[in-house]
């Protein structure tokens, strides 16, 4: 008897060893069996708060600033040339004749002069030249318009492909889950009757590896279906299983 119980303890512990080595989140099969997955259209929206998006944003900000500095450069062209002085204008006189003694005379006003002017000098080069530089600018503008749009399509692939194995694991966790539930209970049934003599070791041995491979078939789905809810979470700027 006391063989019997070493023997179903052993049983029950290499169970368990492999339910927390396969045990990745803390999720349990309850927690699937209720879980559903938000509609696609949501993820798509949502991957646009994407850093990457936000980029292409500042980037066709940066062409456009470009395109307007552009436009106003025939400004750089004409120069305006103005200038004020102030000052003091004075005038010494010495005077004398035969008759008079030679005396100084001092005369002075405060005068005010202002200059204004503008000189235009245009480079031909330039001049000629402007019309494909703004081309240029507007074609980078739209190529980044583009690689903005591309990556967006592939982001969308790339969570259509996520959501499709996330779906697919969902259905496929339920069964797995029944399954096991089914064997952990023939297993229960049968260490009862071995305790009880009614079946042999290997009888119990052979129930053993049912529920180990029922097991193992619900970590694994369970493990490809984390990993699948886990990239939507990255690839969807979208809290799914992160709660």
């Amino acid at each position: 008897m006391k063989l019997k119980l070493i023997i179903i303890t052993f049983f029950l512990s290499s169970c368990n060893i492999y339910l927390l080595a396969q045990d990745i989140t803390e999720l349990k099969p309850k927690d699937y069996l209720d879980f559903q997955l938000p509609p696609i259209s949501v993820l798509y929206e949502n991957a646009k708060a994407s850093p990457i998006l936000s980029y292409y944003e500042k980037k066709k900000q940066g062409h456009k600033s470009l395109i307007d500095s552009e436009k106003k450069r025939w400004l750089s062209f004409i120069k305006l040339v103005t200038n004020y002085q102030y000052g003091v204008v004075g005038n010494n006189t010495t005077f004398s004749d035969t008759n008079t003694p030679i005396f100084y005379q001092y005369s002075g006003n405060k005068q005010s002069w202002y200059n204004f002017g503008a000189s235009v000098s245009i480079p031909l080069d330039d001049i000629f030249d402007r019309k494909n530089r703004v081309r240029k600018q507007r074609l980078d503008m739209e190529a980044t318009e583009f690689e903005q749009e591309k990556w967006y399509d592939e982001q969308k692939i790339r969570i259509a492909a996520m959501y499709s194995l996330a779906m697919k694991d969902l259905a496929l966790i339920k069964i797995k889950s029944e399954a096991l539930l089914f064997a952990e209970a023939q297993l229960n049934l049968s260490e009862t009757d071995f305790i009880n003599g009614n079946i042999t070791i290997q009888e119990l041995g052979k129930q053993k590896s049912v529920y180990t491979t029922a097991v193992s078939d619900y970590e694994e789905t369970k493990a490809s279906l984390n990993s699948s809810l886990l990239q939507l979470e990255i690839l969807a700027k979208t809290q799914i299983i992160s709660k």
